[in-house]
């Protein structure tokens, strides 16, 4: 689970119509590539998922803020307000609800509950701001709700329900984090994402029975922390800056097949039955309504 979430808070901005929507679509669909490692890597991590939340967000910290000193950029956190100091926080808690899901149900679970979480954040923001979704976004979050319900009906006889759950918790605190991010300026980016590394290293410090990793494991490690995180963090803040919100939904729904099938060349974890329909109907969902946002925004407004 890297910071994907950036690309729901980004505002539609292009200067060359072709040559921005080539290098946005190119950026989105290798950030969410490189994104979909992440759990394969998690998994191959012999550690609880404590110690791995704790490595994972002091190496993001310190990648960004050395990205930060080389580039000449800044973390932005001294103007820190209320929206970003909620997606710190946000951030925090959903890299600890990603990899206790992933390490406690099925990748595909894990994802497909995850790709929900745009539909979760409109139904929080008509909460919270009043910003009241479509008749179409209604219908779909319905119909995610439905699919989920079949999900977690698979997992009840087989010890998967809590993982389930988490998962569903990683979605939320992802819309969470899709509210709050809405709020932040881009130059206060840098300083979310160290932050909220940083946090959730903070977190998970006194609950891992020990930090210590086995050296065979190391290169996994680093893998993860160094490479596919702050990797796939950049390309999918710079992409979806570049393409419409609808078209960055469906370009990351890549990850849910690509997720499952680096875990399933390398554990053979297939998913289940439940997970199939439940996560089809999910899929479709997304589909289909990022389809009709994308043409609604395409209608020419009239007055």
């Amino acid at each position: 689970m890297v910071n994907r979430t950036l690309a729901f808070g980004q505002h539609f901005r292009m200067t060359d119509l072709r040559n921005g929507y080539r290098k946005g679509f190119s950026l989105t669909a290798a950030g969410t590539i490189v994104a979909s490692f992440e759990s394969l890597l998690v998994r191959l991590l012999p550690v609880d998922s404590w110690t791995v939340i704790f490595w994972r967000g002091l190496l993001l910290a310190l990648v960004m803020v050395v990205f930060v000193f080389v580039t000449g950029r800044k973390l932005g956190v001294g103007g820190f307000g209320r929206a970003a100091s909620i997606a710190v926080v946000a951030y925090a808690a959903n890299v600890s609800f990603f990899i206790s899901a992933i390490n406690a149900t099925t990748v595909a679970n894990t994802l497909v509950v995850a790709s929900a979480a745009p539909l979760f954040a409109a139904v929080i923001g008509w909460i919270i701001l009043r910003d009241r979704p479509s008749k179409e976004t209604s219908i779909a979050v319905v119909a995610v709700v439905v699919g989920l319900a079949i999900i977690f009906s698979g997992s009840l006889g087989m010890g998967r329900a809590a993982g389930d759950l988490m998962a569903v918790c990683y979605a939320l605190s992802l819309a969470i984090y899709f509210v709050a991010l809405q709020r932040c300026t881009n130059s206060q980016v840098p300083g979310v994402v160290a932050l909220g590394g940083l946090l959730s290293a903070c977190l998970a410090w006194p609950l891992a029975p020990a930090l210590v990793v086995p050296s065979q494991s190391l290169g996994t490690l680093i893998a993860l922390g160094v490479i596919v995180v702050p990797a796939a963090t950049l390309l999918l803040s710079w992409g979806p800056q570049l393409i419409p919100a609808s078209h960055v939904t469906l370009i990351m729904l890549l990850e849910i097949g690509f997720g499952p099938l680096w875990v399933w060349m390398s554990f053979s974890e297939v998913p289940p039955k439940p997970t199939i329909f439940g996560g089809a109907l999910v899929l479709v969902t997304i589909v289909v309504h990022s389809w009709l946002s994308a043409r609604k925004r395409a209608e020419p407004q009239v007055g």
